[in-house]
C-alpha cells in the first residue's frame, strides 16, 4: 500500500523536479526526461496496487489477476518505448506551459483507463470496511472512499486540462483561468493524500472527533 502510494504521486514528480531545476538553473527540464519521469512507472504501479488488493481480497485469484496486469504493463511499455525513440514530442506529449505537458491519446487513454481501474477497485476496498461493525474500521471505509474518488477526479481532469479547454472550448493556453482551474485540480489532489492518510492510519484526533462527537 505505501508503494501504491508513493507510486500514485509520480506523474507529479516531474513538476516538483522542473520547478526547482526552473528555480536553480532557471532552465526548463527536457520533455524526454519529464516524459520518463512521469509515465514510464505508471503499469508498474497498477500492478503492485493489484497484488496489495488481491492480496487482501482475493488472495486465492491473486496469480491470475497479476499475470493479466503483467501481460499488460508489459505491451504498455514496449508500445511507449517505440514512441518514445521515434518522436517523444509527436507521440508521446510536449510542453503547453512550464508545469503543463499536453500528453497524446495514448498515455491519456491508459491514464483514463488506470484510473477506471483504480476507481472501481477502491471502492471495492472501501466498501470492504464500510460492511464492518467495528465503527474506526467504518469510519476508515468513509474516508478511503472519500479518498479514491475525489484522487480519481482530480488526477482525470489534470490529465485533459488541455483537451477540455484547449480542443472542446478553443482557449487559449495561456489563459490564466487555466492556471487557476489547475490549482483547484492540485487542492482535489492534496486533499485525497489527508484522506488516504486518515483511512489508512485513522489518527486518534480524528477518532475522538468523529466517532465520540457522533456518541455524544
Amino acid at each position: 500500500m505505501g508503494l501504491t502510494w508513493i507510486g500514485m504521486a509520480t506523474p507529479w514528480f516531474p513538476d516538483s523536479i522542473s520547478f526547482l531545476i526552473i528555480l536553480i538553473a532557471r532552465i526548463t527540464m527536457p520533455i524526454e526526461i519529464y516524459i520518463l519521469i512521469g509515465t514510464t512507472l505508471l503499469p508498474i504501479l497498477l500492478l503492485i496496487w493489484m497484488a496489495a488488493f488481491s492480496e487482501l481480497l482475493y488472495k486465492d485469484k491473486q496469480k491470475k489477476i497479476l499475470m493479466i496486469f503483467a501481460i499488460i504493463a508489459i505491451i504498455y511499455e514496449l508500445i511507449f518505448f517505440v514512441l518514445f525513440f521515434l518522436d517523444a514530442k509527436a507521440y508521446i506529449g510536449e510542453y503547453q506551459r512550464y508545469f503543463q505537458v499536453e500528453f497524446k491519446e495514448f498515455i491519456t487513454l491508459f491514464d483514463l483507463a488506470l484510473l477506471v481501474i483504480v476507481l472501481i477497485t477502491g471502492i471495492i476496498f472501501a466498501k470492504k470496511s464500510l460492511s464492518s461493525l467495528d465503527e474506526k474500521i467504518h469510519l476508515k471505509g468513509r474516508f478511503l472512499l472519500a479518498a479514491f474518488i475525489s484522487f480519481c477526479i482530480g488526477a482525470a481532469l489534470d490529465a485533459s486540462t488541455g483537451l477540455i479547454f484547449t480542443d472542446l472550448f478553443g482557449i487559449s493556453n495561456t489563459n490564466p483561468f487555466i492556471s487557476i482551474f489547475v490549482v483547484i485540480i492540485r487542492i482535489i489532489l492534496i486533499s485525497s493524500a489527508f484522506e488516504f492518510y486518515i483511512g489508512f492510519m485513522l489518527p486518534k484526533w480524528v477518532e475522538n472527533l468523529m466517532i465520540k462527537s457522533r456518541e455524544e
